[in-house]
């Protein structure tokens, strides 16, 4: 693996990749020279590179984690694939779904894997049991989901990765609160209901938590964003996705289905049992720092045994569509449809 970008998260791939026994960080690229040669020395990493491009021509890689702010996350793709090099992306996918298009034609057209680092929450214990809840029909047919994500005061930018301003800026983050931890939410959902195609969504976005901080960086992104999204086969889901509220954390993901209902945390059931309506809640672990040593070693199971990955760049696409119509409806005060999207 050769990384590119090397800051907070680029520093989370490395530390997975040191502790993966199917993979080995041989090259790290930063535009920050300090900061890639004191990453790749921790590592014990020899090859270290200010120009991407560089690490992209070494025969040793054989695939990357792209782990720049977003606004670079295609360019990097796109040039990965050309040389031939596997992708595993860092979220938001892209600055949008034309950009994210780009990236899964790009990859493909070179024969190389893509994977999605938005996805890595479908390694979850409660994701994976409520997927064979679904799959199995126990919950007969799902025809809505509901999920509900909170934080107090979590901007990344501001109240927390204070170094990282980026975040606040529209024009390299792509978005705030929904594109940076409700791609997580989306994502779970079209895991759970089997990938469907989403076809329109209606959205309102809200920025003025606490008041308007001063800064001298520009901070133009929403801090709370609520959505319905419509999908073929009459499915629906809504998403209420906040890094800055007066409230904490959330109700999380709930499921309603024909024949039952499921809710995620804790992980509960309800249905029916010799005619009684029953909810029946099942203890399962909480593995989230699992999740990312599981995302790398599947990633790199996946590019060696020539699979595609859990986290595949095509449904990284379709979380990409549905932030972009939602800004749209929002931008728009009114619901926007895939065939809106340029």
């Amino acid at each position: 693996m050769g990384v590119v970008g090397v800051g907070s998260i680029g520093q989370v791939h490395l530390r997975n990749y040191a502790a993966s026994r199917n993979v080995k960080a041989v090259a790290v690229a930063d535009l920050d020279k300090e900061r890639a040669e004191a990453a790749a020395a921790e590592h014990g990493i020899e090859k270290v590179f200010t120009d991407y491009r560089g690490l992209l021509a070494l025969d040793e890689v054989d695939a990357v984690s792209v782990c720049t702010p977003p606004f670079a996350h295609a360019q990097v793709t796109c040039d990965a694939a050309e040389a031939g090099k596997h992708v595993l992306c860092e979220k938001p996918m892209a600055m949008g779904a034309k950009q994210a298009e780009e990236m899964v034609m790009a990859c493909r057209k070179a024969g190389v894997k893509l994977g999605i680092g938005s996805a890595r929450s479908r390694f979850d214990p409660a994701v994976e049991e409520a997927r064979q809840y679904v799959s199995s029909g126990r919950l007969g047919r799902v025809y809505y989901a509901r999920v509900s994500t909170f934080r107090r005061r979590g901007r990344p930018g501001l109240d927390m990765l204070k170094g990282s301003k980026w975040f606040l800026d529209s024009s390299k983050a792509g978005g705030g609160a929904l594109t940076d931890i409700g791609c997580y939410d989306i994502d779970v959902v079209l895991y759970l209901l089997g990938s469907p195609q989403p076809v329109a969504a209606s959205a309102i976005t809200f920025r003025g938590v606490g008041g308007q901080p001063k800064l001298e960086t520009p901070y133009d992104v929403e801090e709370h964003a609520s959505l319905l999204v419509r999908f073929e086969g009459g499915v629906a889901a809504t998403f209420e996705i906040a890094w800055a509220s007066n409230m904490d954390h959330g109700e999380g993901l709930i499921l309603f289905g024909t024949e039952g209902g499921l809710r995620l945390n804790p992980f509960t059931l309800y249905t029916e049992q010799e005619g009684r309506h029953v909810a029946i809640t099942t203890e399962l672990p909480r593995q989230r720092d699992a999740a990312w040593q599981l995302l790398v070693r599947d990633f790199a199971a996946a590019c060696l045994q020539d699979r595609a990955p859990k986290t595949p760049g095509e449904d990284g696409l379709k979380v990409m569509q549905i932030t972009d119509m939602a800004y749209l409806s929002a931008k728009s005060g009114r619901e926007a449809a895939l065939r809106d999207l340029k």
